[in-house]
């Protein structure tokens, strides 16, 4: 290899699989060196991919003996031509996010550059899902002022292309604790943490409340959406570099709050849509169907289209999960397991994968070598899932 130019080794590493680059840097030192390189790391990057790359992240809770105690689990598959589930690693138990009540607060928020977070909104850990490598990102150090309690709303998680840092948001209402019933006017609370200096900083600025729907969350054009409540509903924006909110209107026969439920993801590169019957409502209230509508011009509420109906959904479903190498719909049924239905051929399938009521949360993602900073000595350090 030390005979042939450098350009003609980093094309031919950038044909092999994250697995296989991660066991050649201890073959030499050269290996070693150009592999973290920041130039390979770029071109890697930035290497072309298809939807064959993509891989997909389960998180799911599932109850212990204990009645009041839940584990969260974290699955790895890969898809075949035949939309099989194939194993990456085995499962892992994400101890950190285990609680005593039903986790189904538990989010997975990215990818970014082959990053993802995931978090029970009190515990944040950022996760290389190809390397499974990871960090439990420390506690905010800013408590609320005494007389007054705060209510996590959202977390949220991007990359600053601007300072070239990663950034996690946590967005919380804060209320007055008074005596009685009555908690008192809502104030909000911005906190920002940079992962280059393990550092935690309030950003003063206001923000709506979120509308919480399962998977509703999803980062897209380095921002990361949300739905809230003003007039109407509408999707809130929180731009990673510029740390200002924004919003977008939904299409107008897309903000009923009395039947379905609403959720968020990407199709063809494209922001899109979900809408789909409450299991709370009764069918009176909530047609059995769901809809697929897509922003072709990302900004301009003008630009929604409704490119698909499943009409009648074949299986009752709990929660829209993702849209998977584009045409592949994953959801979770009523009964709390997995299945897929295939926006090309129309094909459902049901995976032996399931957990418990509204828990599951999917994530798809591309392998990277992207690698997480080391925090303070005073911080938890990157550990191995």
């Amino acid at each position: 290899m030390k005979k042939l130019p450098q350009d003609v080794v980093i094309f031919m590493l950038l044909k092999f699989p994250l697995k296989s680059l991660l066991r050649f840097k201890s073959i030499s030192k050269l290996c070693y060196t150009l592999i973290l390189s920041d130039t390979f790391f770029k071109l890697h990057l930035k290497r072309t991919t298809t939807k064959k790359d993509e891989f997909i992240l389960f998180i799911r809770t599932m109850r212990e003996d204990d009645p009041y105690k839940f584990t969260s689990i974290a699955s790895f598959f890969s898809g075949d031509d035949k939309n099989n589930l194939t194993t990456l690693f085995p499962d892992v138990d994400v101890t950190h996010l285990t609680s005593t009540s039903c986790t189904i607060f538990n989010e997975l928020i990215g990818p970014c550059h082959g990053l993802i977070t995931l978090t029970d909104s009190d515990i944040i850990i950022v996760l290389n899902p190809g390397t499974r490598k990871y960090v439990v990102i420390p506690e905010s150090p800013f408590e609320c002022p005494k007389g007054y309690y705060r209510y996590i709303e959202a977390v949220a998680f991007g990359f600053d292309s601007i300072i070239n840092d990663y950034k996690i948001i946590k967005l919380s209402d804060v209320y007055w604790d008074p005596p009685t019933d009555d908690r008192g006017p809502r104030g909000s609370r911005v906190e920002i943490y940079n992962l280059s200096i393990d550092s935690w900083r309030e950003h003063n600025i206001e923000f709506s409340s979120i509308y919480f729907t399962h998977c509703s969350e999803i980062y897209y054009k380095e921002a990361v959406h949300w739905f809230t409540i003003q007039d109407e509903l509408v999707i809130l924006c929180f731009d990673i570099s510029s740390e200002i909110f924004r919003t977008m209107e939904m299409p107008s026969v897309c903000t009923d709050l009395n039947g379905p439920r609403y959720g968020l993801a990407v199709l063809n590169d494209s922001l899109v849509l979900m809408t789909y019957p409450d299991s709370m409502c009764s069918i009176g209230h909530t047609e059995n169907l769901l809809n697929i509508w897509m922003m072709k011009d990302y900004g301009e509420s003008e630009s929604w289209i409704k490119i698909r109906t499943i009409s009648p959904l074949p299986i009752p479903i709990e929660s829209a999960l993702v849209i998977w190498k584009d045409h592949l719909l994953l959801l979770q049924t009523q009964t709390g397991y997995l299945f897929s239905y295939d926006l090309n051929s129309d094909e459902i399938k049901e995976f032996n994968l399931n957990g418990h009521h509204e828990s599951l949360r999917a994530i798809k993602y591309t392998e990277c070598l992207t690698t997480i900073p080391t925090l303070s000595e005073h911080s938890k350090q990157v550990q191995q899932l």
